[in-house]
C-alpha cells in the first residue's frame, strides 16, 4: 500500500475529511479532530522515540504564568507502519503570515509583544533538566558529562565542522581564527542564569489572535536547550524576516526595540549568539551548502561588528 493510501485510510479511520486539513510543515501534516484536538501524520523525518521525548518534556513543563499555550501530546500511535500523534489544538494562526499585512505601527507593537512572549519563557519551569542541557541528544557527539551549558555548544560546533570546514574555509574570511576565537570564549563557561530555550523561536512558530496577541508558542525541537535565554532572544531576532523579504527593515527595528527594553549591554551577547547559530546550522537544509541558509549564515560571519563582539 503506498503512502497516500494509508494516509486515506487513516483520514477514514478517524473520520476525517479534507475541510479539516490544517497544514503542513518539514515533519507532518495535521488534521482537525475537534475543536481541542488535532491529529498529526508524520514522514519519515519523525520517529516514536522523538514523539515520545517530546510528550514526555510537554507534560513536565510548568507554564502557570504563561499568557499563552504550550503544545501537548494526548496520544501517540503506529497505524501500518505510520506515526500518528493526537496533540493539543493551538488557536491562533501564524505570525508569519500576518505580518506583511500589518502597517508600520501595527508591526512596531507586535514587535514588542513578541519580545514579551520571548522573555515570559524564562518562567516556565520542568519537572526533570534536560540531559546535557539538551532536549535531544544527538548520539554522534560524546556522552561525557557536561558541566556547562557552554560545553554543549562548544562540542556541537566541534561536531559540525568537519562538514562545513571545506566551505567556510572558502567563504568565511578569517574561518580558522574566528572558530578559535569562539571555541576559547565557549570554553571560559557559562556563568548567568539558565532558563528554557525553545530554539527556534521565530513568527513561523509563534501563534497570534486577531487582536495580535500572541496565544501559543509550537514546535519545540533539536535546538531546544536549558541555557541563557539570549540565545532565544538572539534567534528571534535574526530570523523575524531572515531575508528582508517584508523590505520593512524589521531586523533593525527590532534589535532597536530589544536593547532598549533590556539595556545595550545585550548586543554584544545577541551579536555572539548569532554566530554560535549561524556556525550551528549553516548546512541544516542542504549538506552540500548550496541553500539560501548557509549563504545568509555566511553573510553572519562575515559581519565585523558581530566579532568586535568576542
Amino acid at each position: 500500500m503506498n503512502k497516500e493510501n494509508m494516509n486515506s485510510n487513516l483520514l477514514d479511520r478517524f473520520r476525517i475529511s479534507d475541510a479539516d486539513f490544517l497544514g503542513s510543515g518539514m515533519e507532518a501534516t495535521v488534521y482537525a479532530l475537534d475543536d481541542r484536538k488535532v491529529l498529526k501524520i508524520y514522514n519519515d523525518l519523525s520517529d516514536v522515540t522523538k514523539q515520545e521525548r517530546l510528550r514526555d518534556f510537554y507534560a513536565g513543563l510548568k507554564a502557570d504564568h504563561l499568557s499563552y499555550e504550550l503544545p501537548y501530546i494526548h496520544d501517540i500511535l503506529v497505524e501500518n507502519g505510520t506515526l500518528v500523534t493526537i496533540e493539543k489544538r493551538m488557536q491562533g494562526n501564524d505570525m508569519q503570515g500576518k505580518l506583511a499585512g500589518m502597517t508600520h505601527d501595527e508591526q512596531t507593537i507586535m514587535m514588542e509583544t513578541y519580545l514579551q512572549a520571548n522573555l515570559a519563557l524564562r518562567s516556565v519551569q520542568g519537572s526533570s533538566t534536560m540531559e546535557g542541557y539538551q532536549l535531544f541528544h544527538d548520539h554522534r557527539m560524546s556522552l561525557g558529562i557536561r558541566d556547562n551549558w557552554y560545553d554543549l555548544l562548544k562540542e556541537t560546533i566541534e561536531q559540525k565542522q568537519p562538514a562545513l570546514r571545506p566551505y567556510f574555509e572558502r567563504d568565511v574570511r578569517g574561518y580558522e581564527k574566528k572558530l578559535t576565537l569562539v571555541k576559547e570564549r565557549l570554553a571560559s563557561g557559562y556563568a548567568g542564569d539558565y532558563s528554557f530555550i525553545h530554539g527556534d523561536f521565530y513568527p513561523g512558530n509563534i501563534l497570534i489572535n486577531e487582536k495580535h496577541d500572541v496565544t501559543g508558542l509550537i514546535d519545540f525541537g533539536m535546538l531546544t536547550m536549558y541555557g541563557d535565554y539570549l540565545f532565544d532572544v538572539a534567534i528571534g531576532w535574526v530570523c523575524l524576516d531572515m531575508y528582508n523579504q517584508l523590505n520593512a527593515n524589521l531586523a533593525e527595528r527590532y534589535l532597536e526595540i530589544i536593547v532598549s527594553t533590556l539595556g545595550e549591554e545585550v548586543r554584544k551577547d545577541l551579536y555572539f549568539y548569532v554566530l554560535i547559530y549561524s556556525l550551528m546550522t549553516a548546512n541544516l537544509y542542504s549538506p552540500t551548502c548550496e541553500d539560501g541558509h548557509y549563504r545568509w549564515c555566511v553573510e553572519n560571519l562575515n559581519r565585523g561588528d558581530y566579532w568586535e563582539a568576542i
